[in-house]
């Protein structure tokens, strides 16, 4: 959990709480918990399929933003 899309995860973790970030966002919080261990948002966010990374940044009134949390790419499949 070094990068600092886990590092603003974290924050939006310590200030939302896991559950209700999870609940907010309609996911498990397993589901953001592998986010944050992968140390990046999931592939949906940059298909445009998802937006959880401005949903986090509005339900933190901006303290973790967008930016942050997609500061590291998907991984490209090869």
């Amino acid at each position: 959990m070094d990068s600092a899309v886990a590092h603003a995860l974290g924050r939006a973790i310590d200030l939302i709480g896991l559950q209700k970030l999870a609940a907010e966002l309609g996911i498990t919080y397993q589901a953001v918990r592998k986010w944050q261990t992968r140390g990046r948002m999931p592939r949906t966010e940059w298909t445009g399929e998802t937006d959880y990374a401005r949903r986090i940044e509005r339900l933190t009134g901006g303290k973790v933003t967008a930016v942050e949390l997609l500061e590291a790419s998907p991984e490209v499949a090869v």
